[in-house]
């Protein structure tokens, strides 16, 4: 049916096939998937409190978003991560935020 062996598996000695055009299905769902953006940024909250630390994640994170091609009208907060940093002085926090949205047509 068009099969071709999987190299990578055959040097494992393991018989696998992968399907007709698996090599471009990959390109398909990254064309047709969120154009993402995301931050990753130490903040001292003795500077600032926590709430304004992630507001301005957020906000990077979807300015990134747009830059990279997004629709600003359906960019969405995806994920938030924050690890208080003790070994770090001012009451360090590393916030990574991750803002996603469809492609601006």
């Amino acid at each position: 049916m068009g099969e071709r062996p999987d190299a990578g598996a055959a040097a494992w000695g393991i018989r696998s096939h992968s399907p007709p055009h698996s090599d471009s299905a990959n390109a398909i769902g990254a064309a047709l998937g969120d154009i993402s953006g995301d931050v990753e940024k130490v903040y001292s909250l003795s500077e600032m409190s926590y709430d304004e630390a992630l507001a301005d994640a957020k906000q990077t994170a979807i300015r990134e978003a747009v830059h990279a091609g997004a629709d600003p009208d359906t960019v969405q907060i995806m994920t938030i991560e924050d690890v208080p940093l003790a070994y770090m002085p001012g009451n360090a926090t590393l916030i990574k935020v991750k803002a996603a949205g469809e492609i601006k047509k």
